[in-house]
């Protein structure tokens, strides 16, 4: 599921050079239908899909669906989520194909190591409250990090000494033995990333008119949803 997604984004974003997409539109208010419409799904699955969504990309299936947003906006969400992984990673020449695959692999890991959870705190009929709990990265531990990896510092120690000998990037990123030892340098350099302890936030809910027209509970304040699941 994952892989099949990212095809799709880094094909996009790689023919667009990585250039930044607009804002999402989901926290954008739509007018409201009637009082007594209640959404289908329920608000601790559709933060639930936010949460996701905004952490790592890549939501579930049933979860997605919670949030009404349409194909498109998720998509959108998921490039502004992705493309900053990508061309980090694309720092180091790496081929497309492997680019593809540490991105893959750097999502699973977050993924499994996150564990988001929701709970419906507060069943309120207009405002409901999700309490959402997660382990989100330290931003400047992996900064820390990022400076003092020894398999990074390798691998650019690597890549230095093949140019000196006269390999270009687009040599490098065919050559088979540099790619290998590039991605196990990279996947080590994941392995270290550290995450807080697991924390929890209330995020209060209003319904908002789906991409489809019906009603879907939303984050009244996306930012905060935002800033929690990323560990800002």
């Amino acid at each position: 599921m994952i892989r099949k997604i990212l095809f799709g984004l880094l094909t996009a974003l790689l023919a667009l050079s990585l250039v930044g997409c607009g804002g999402d539109d989901s926290g954008d208010s739509s007018e409201k239908k009637t009082e007594t419409a209640k959404p289908e799904f329920s608000a601790d699955k559709a933060v639930l899909g936010y949460a996701q969504l905004y952490s790592y990309g890549v939501p579930e299936d049933d979860a997605a669906k919670a949030t009404g947003l349409s194909a498109k906006e998720i998509e959108e969400a998921q490039v502004q989520v992705i493309a900053p992984l990508i061309e980090a990673f694309r720092e180091f020449p790496i081929s497309e194909e492997n680019a593809q695959a540490i991105t893959t692999q750097y999502i699973e890991k977050l993924q499994a190591a996150m564990d988001i959870k929701t709970k419906l705190k507060t069943d309120d009929p207009k405002n409901p409250v999700v309490e959402l709990t997660a382990s989100v990265l330290n931003i400047e531990g992996v900064s820390k990090v990022a400076e003092e990896n020894t398999d990074l510092v390798a691998l650019g120690a690597a890549m230095a000494e093949l140019q000196a000998q006269g390999m270009t990037e687009e040599q490098l990123k065919e050559n088979a033995e540099f790619q290998k030892f590039a991605l196990e340098s990279i996947n080590k350099f994941i392995d270290e990333f550290p995450l807080n302890p697991e924390e929890s936030v209330e995020i209060r809910c209003e319904a908002i008119e789906g991409s489809d027209g019906k009603l879907y509970w939303a984050p009244a304040d996306i930012d905060r949803l935002k800033k929690f699941v990323t560990g800002e």
